[in-house]
């Protein structure tokens, strides 16, 4: 009765050392529909496109994301932007970029009454993670340094200016 846990338990840690099999997550010529909060604090809708690239390795990929926060007595905010996302590192399920991004910010800065229309450029490291057996899901994070630029306003921060700055993409196509 007692040997039954530890044969369990065994058992599982071998089919864990069992080899998968793996390659590059190819991200080529692939739509990724999802959100995250890379770019802004706000949760924007993204959309990802893979480039054709010669390699399976190489994850070039375009990124357009748009997000909004309307709230009664409170001034909209509004992001709109794009970036690029270059491939450093691809492993089996998991890929190591970098990412260069500008986009429009309307925001509020903090103990400031009036609403600023914004530039906002970003530079930042990001790693997206693929689970066996959900290839087409990608769950992201990143880290990096956002500045803005209004009028006689310059900030810079870091990524999202949460704790955590995530994203989850569902991609589509062969």
């Amino acid at each position: 009765m007692r040997r039954t846990p530890l044969l369990l338990l065994a058992t599982a840690a071998l089919l864990l050392l069992v080899p998968a099999d793996a390659s590059a997550k190819d991200l080529r010529k692939k739509f990724g529909l999802g959100f995250n909060n890379n770019f802004t604090s706000l949760t924007s809708l993204s959309l990802k496109g893979g480039l054709p690239m010669p390699k399976e390795t190489q994850n070039l990929q375009l990124q357009a994301l748009v997000g909004f926060g309307l709230a009664r007595n409170e001034p909209a905010r509004v992001f709109a932007g794009g970036r690029v996302l270059i491939p450093i590192l691809a492993e089996d399920n998991l890929n190591l970029y970098a990412g260069v991004g500008a986009g429009y910010l309307r925001l509020k800065p903090e103990g400031q009454t009036e609403v600023l229309d914004a530039f906002r450029g970003q530079a930042v490291l990001g790693v997206e993670f693929f689970f066996f057996g959900l290839e087409r899901l990608g769950l992201s994070a990143e880290v990096g340094i956002n500045f803005d630029v209004a009028d006689e306003f310059l900030s810079f921060s870091t990524t999202s200016g949460t704790a955590a700055s995530v994203g989850v993409h569902y991609y589509f196509g062969k």
